[in-house]
């Protein structure tokens, strides 16, 4: 059986991905730092803070093969460039680009022949005011998948990132209740973008940056 491995998996887009993946026939693992208070997916969740590389590292080591690994761990802050503080700043280089180079590099050795990476980076990450922080720990993320697909290739190893736009999420609503939420992209449908990137329809795509909104 295919295996996928999916980050941030009990968010709401890693969540949707595990789903998806389940429903392609894959056996997912899903990683996060903690378990959802209300977990609605039953595949296996292994609690490790991506952000220790050895502890990720000894994850990896468990796995005899992976098919697909999706890095969905992220998250989102907004401030102007004069109010930012060292949270602001690490924070979002550390969950959004450090949890994605971690994964990798732990990861990689694991990577089956054909096997698909997708990352998950942001429309933002040519420049955004008001997010700086965020917009450039983004565009790392984008720079990251563009390398390791270069990287990888010889070993026949697909590597994308996908740009999504607002998604249409519990946290961003409650973040923007006054936006016309049927103009923002479900997580489902990110989801399917992603897993397609994994199937061997998409064995000729790698090394690009797919924006994903409506």
């Amino acid at each position: 059986m295919r295996v996928a491995v999916v980050t941030g998996a009990t968010g709401a887009l890693g969540s949707a991905v595990a789903r998806a993946f389940g429903g392609d026939g894959f056996e997912v693992h899903r990683i996060d730092a903690r378990a959802a208070p209300a977990d609605t997916v039953s595949s296996p969740l292994h609690t490790v803070d991506l952000l220790d590389l050895e502890a990720t590292r000894q994850l990896a080591r468990e796995f005899d093969a992976v098919d697909a690994l999706a890095l969905c761990a992220g998250g989102f802050s907004m401030a102007a460039l004069g109010a930012l503080n060292h949270d602001d700043i690490d924070g979002m280089i550390d969950i959004n680009f450090k949890t994605a180079v971690h994964a990798l590099a732990a990861f990689t050795s694991k990577l089956r022949q054909g096997a698909s990476v997708v990352v998950v980076g942001s429309q933002s990450y040519e420049g955004a005011a008001r997010m700086a922080p965020y917009a450039a720990s983004k565009a790392a993320v984008v720079s990251l998948a563009k390398s390791a697909a270069a990287e990888l290739k010889p070993a026949g190893v697909h590597v994308n990132a996908v740009l999504p736009d607002t998604m249409d999420t519990p946290a961003n609503r409650r973040a923007m209740p006054d936006a016309d939420f049927s103009r923002w992209a479900k997580v489902e449908e990110v989801a399917a973008v992603i897993t397609w990137l994994c199937s061997p329809g998409a064995r000729v795509v790698s090394g690009n940056a797919i924006r994903v909104g409506r």
